[in-house]
């Protein structure tokens, strides 16, 4: 009978289960046996307890063989090496109904356990005792930021090997936090701390060392880590180190660990027909940072974002006088600020004006700081050019423009940053006037958009930062004068 219950007729469970009704039985003889409770019976004792006896002694046997025959039907191959370490990994709820599935009798759930066993010493590539999955965390409370995270942040190995002073660099940053945040309120004490946080952050921008296990280990994406900074809400941190705070929390948390200024430039060495030697830059197709800067308003672009500018010059008095071509504005293109390698206006036609550079060029503009006025370009005849016409359409549509300072202009404006170009928020077009209807020249009043964080041209939150600079003349030493 046993052995036609393994036949094709029945179903795979059915036919596991009598090969494991069979295992049972075996492991309990051998429990019998090892007790003294199934030895063979002597001549002369209970007859019919010794028949009992070779009845399953011979029904066993059956089974076995059946059971064996049952598994070479069904093998699924050797086990393959786990590959990730929660493949192995048994719940308590999953482990202990399998356990109960066995556990009809006392004999059975012994005879369970001993089969276990078994099966262990056959194969050493299963743990003795199965590990439990480990314990989901409660969520009490509203959801904390880096429960938000990115996935990239989520698959970080912590088995990366990294050197321990890097993560002492680290860590620095998170005490200094927690310095700040314990300090007394309005106090010489928490000055202290907090200048010192603000450097640490400049620093931090352009740490080399980083690694995804390096930003993982001291938790700074974390709740209690830079997070805290800009969203604490008893007014500890000043306004640009929260910006600062931010601007690195959500770099790191994207997976941009590179902190070189031409990060994503493509730089190459050319020769002209006439034997002149020239250096050109373009975006590299395969940097994942890339932005475009066809949209109204930030762009996810933060107040006082500085780049560098690629470019050898010589200053005058009272202009810039560039050497080979003009500035380009090659990084800023990469972040989508300003969407032009060396126009000042950038838009698309019916939508207006997205971003323009104030720089020097013979433009009759005028800074003052919170508003400005912005010349738009010359025309050939009385009709308007297409950079003119953009910002008309700003006016008309009422849509914000982006504003970056370059430091091209002149050495009197006090809003002008020392190197490179710097993203100072949001401006309204509120109107214009025609200068020369010869050439279509307007000039056009635009005003700073309230809310917004203070123009960082000065103090301690200026941009570019003495890091910047350091930066800036570490690559100019690299590259040559030409940058």
């Amino acid at each position: 009978m046993a052995g036609n219950a393994c036949g094709p007729g029945f179903s795979f469970g059915e036919k596991l289960r009598i090969a494991t009704e069979a295992a049972v039985q075996e492991a309990w003889q051998r429990i019998g046996s090892g007790l003294g409770a199934a030895k063979p019976v002597a001549h002369g004792q209970d007859s019919t307890t010794f028949k009992a006896l070779q009845t399953d002694d011979r029904n066993r046997k059956l089974l076995k063989s059946d059971s064996s025959e049952a598994s070479k039907s069904f093998d699924v191959g050797p086990i393959k090496p786990s590959t990730s370490i929660y493949t192995d990994l048994v719940s308590a709820r999953k482990r202990r109904s399998t356990r109960d599935s066995f556990s009809s009798s006392r004999a059975g759930a012994e005879a369970c356990i001993l089969v276990g066993e078994t099966a262990i010493t056959k194969d050493d590539r299963m743990s003795k005792q199965p590990r439990l999955a480990p314990p989901k965390k409660p969520t009490r409370g509203p959801s904390p930021v880096y429960q938000a995270i990115s996935q990239w942040y989520e698959e970080i190995s912590s088995r990366q090997k990294f050197a321990r002073k890097d993560l002492e660099s680290l860590k620095n940053l998170f005490r200094l936090i927690h310095e700040c945040l314990n300090a007394p309120g309005k106090s010489a004490e928490l000055d202290v701390a907090l200048a010192k946080l603000r450097n640490r952050l400049h620093q931090a921008e352009f740490f080399d060392f980083l690694s995804g296990v390096l930003i993982k280990k001291p938790r700074l994406l974390e709740d209690g880590g830079l997070s805290v900074v800009f969203l604490e809400e008893r007014n500890t941190f000043p306004w640009d180190i929260m910006s600062d705070s931010w601007t690195l929390y959500r770099r790191w948390l994207s997976g941009q660990l590179d902190p070189h200024l031409l990060v994503g430039i493509e730089s190459k060495n050319k020769t002209t027909a006439s034997g002149k030697a020239v250096k050109s830059r373009n975006l590299d197709r395969e940097y994942q940072g890339c932005r475009s800067a066809n949209c109204v308003g930030e762009n996810e672009l933060v107040n006082g974002q500085w780049w560098l500018v690629p470019q050898r010059f010589v200053r005058t008095p009272d202009r810039l006088i560039f050497a080979d071509d003009r500035p380009l504005q090659i990084c800023a293109l990469r972040d989508g600020a300003h969407g032009e390698m060396e126009a000042g206006i950038h838009g698309q036609a019916g939508k207006g004006a997205y971003s323009v550079v104030m720089s020097s060029g013979g433009y009759s503009d005028i800074d003052n700081g919170e508003n400005i006025t912005y010349c738009g370009t010359a025309s050939e005849n009385t009709t308007p050019t297409a950079g003119t016409i953009l910002l008309k359409e700003s006016r008309d549509l009422h849509v914000p423009i982006r504003v970056l300072r370059s430091f091209a202009l002149l050495a009197s404006n006090q809003y002008r940053p020392a190197k490179g170009l710097r993203y100072d928020g949001l401006y309204d077009v509120v109107s214009s006037t025609i200068l020369d209807e010869e050439t279509a020249m307007h000039a056009f009043e635009m005003i700073r958009r309230e809310g917004q964080d203070p123009l960082r041209y000065q103090g301690a939150e200026r941009r570019p930062t003495d890091e910047h600079l350091v930066e800036y003349a570490k690559i100019r030493q690299l590259s040559g004068p030409r940058i």
